[in-house]
């Protein structure tokens, strides 16, 4: 059964590989010794390098016995200095080693301490920008916010004005109803007065023959300037109706607009100003239009007065032309006489 290393066979080995001019190594040791794993060995070897040197200071620790011959001792002696200088040059270089890359590692970890450093010089520069950022940012939102209050007051002051333009046409509309309805009412009344005056005209035809065919035609012609001017005023009437459904048209486009326009002022209140600016020229074109319409709805009143006018002329017209002809009939006929005027021809002379 094998046993373990000890550190008694890894310096035999050791002293027998420097005699023999190699330099001791944990291979060559392994070899000598002929087993054990270089774990066991480097401990026991490095404990050998140790001690070496306070051997070398005893002149006895490596004499060669008695019976070995002087040059043989000579050799020994020389192999154990050229392996001890080896040895130390060996030891040597690996400590300039260690200390080159230990000089490496500093070079290092010095470059990398400044890159953190710049590194966190740039994180502070970039933290110091992104709060300037964020002000600029909160200022343009508390702007952006304060105009789109102003534009949703106006908004407001605007549907109300939109709602008394509404009203306002609405009153037009019923009084333009109304209108219609006293036209239609007086048209009524003069046809009544006509009718009455052809049947008055009609139980006096045998004694004014001649005279009521003429006042027919007078009549005739009087309800055809009658139904001309009734005409006239119907169209202007239906005039008026389009103008004012016109109106109404754009009133509702206006609206439809201005319910899109505070639809668009509610979306934008998280957009920025540019967005405002065009809410804002949008509410300056619909103010425009309300001008516009404003200016509409005072011209189609000012129809409306022209044409109450006009049907107040028309009445005071047929008032007279209906008081003359019940003069006419009320007057007794007098004797035909080539000197004496014809009441008749005199009226209708006079005319209109």
């Amino acid at each position: 059964m094998a046993t373990g290393i000890t550190e008694s066979d890894v310096w035999t080995a050791a002293d027998a590989l420097l005699l023999e001019g190699a330099r001791p190594t944990i291979e060559r040791v392994r070899q000598k010794i002929g087993r054990g794993s270089p774990n066991t060995v480097s401990p026991h070897l490095e404990t050998w390098f140790r001690a070496l040197g306070a051997r070398i200071q005893d002149p006895g620790a490596f004499a060669a016995p008695p019976a070995v011959p002087d040059p043989i001792a000579q050799a020994a002696t020389h192999f154990w200095e050229a392996a001890l200088a080896a040895a130390r040059a060996e030891q040597a270089q690996a400590y300039q080693e260690r200390w080159e890359e230990l000089a490496r590692e500093g070079e290092r970890f010095a470059a990398q301490a400044e890159q953190l450093e710049q590194r966190e010089a740039q994180l502070l520069e970039r933290e110091h920008d992104l709060q300037e950022a964020l002000k600029v940012a909160t200022a343009q939102l508390a702007t952006t916010e304060a105009r789109l209050q102003a534009a949703e007051a106006q908004l407001r002051q605007r549907d109300k004005a939109l709602a008394a333009l509404q009203d306002s046409l609405e009153d037009a509309r019923s009084a333009n109803k109304a209108l219609l309805a006293d036209a239609e009412q007086d048209r009524d009344r003069h046809a009544q007065a006509i009718a009455a005056l052809e049947a008055r005209h009609a139980a006096h035809e045998r004694r004014w023959l001649n005279e009521l065919d003429a006042e027919r035609g007078s009549v005739k012609r009087l309800q055809t300037r009658l139904d001309a001017s009734l005409a006239a005023a119907q169209q202007q009437a239906d005039q008026l109706r389009e103008a004012l459904a016109a109106s109404q048209a754009q009133l509702r486009a206006s609206e439809q607009q201005a319910v899109a326009l505070q639809a668009q002022g509610l979306a934008d209140q998280r957009l920025q100003q540019t967005e405002a600016v065009a809410a804002a020229n949008a509410l300056q074109a619909s103010q425009a239009r309300e001008s516009e319409l404003a200016q509409r709805l005072a011209t189609a009143s000012a129809q409306v007065n022209d044409l109450l006018a006009q049907l107040k002329s028309r009445d005071a017209q047929f008032g007279d032309l209906a008081s003359r002809l019940l003069a006419i009939q009320e007057t007794p006929k007098p004797a035909q006489s080539s000197q004496q005027a014809d009441p008749v021809v005199a009226a209708r002379a006079e005319g209109p």
